[in-house]
């Protein structure tokens, strides 16, 4: 039970790592970008608060980037 808490600990704790370093490194549109990639699926069906909160971002930019496309 101990290896499988500190295993699964470990990848969560890479998730968070990879989630900072973008936040504070990338920007606002390579966000969006690997944001549709990743969840390709599904984020054509969550409100846009909830994805620019999501991705650190007002609504503002985020529709700005959008309507660049």
């Amino acid at each position: 039970m101990e290896r499988y808490a500190r295993l699964s600990m470990g990848t969560v704790f890479g998730h968070f790592m990879e989630r900072i370093t973008s936040m504070r490194f990338t920007s606002a549109k390579e966000k969006y970008n690997h944001f549709q990639e990743t969840y390709s699926k599904i984020y054509h069906r969550i409100p846009l608060g909830m994805v620019a909160s999501y991705l650190g971002i007002t609504q503002e930019t985020l529709s700005r980037i959008r309507a660049k496309k």
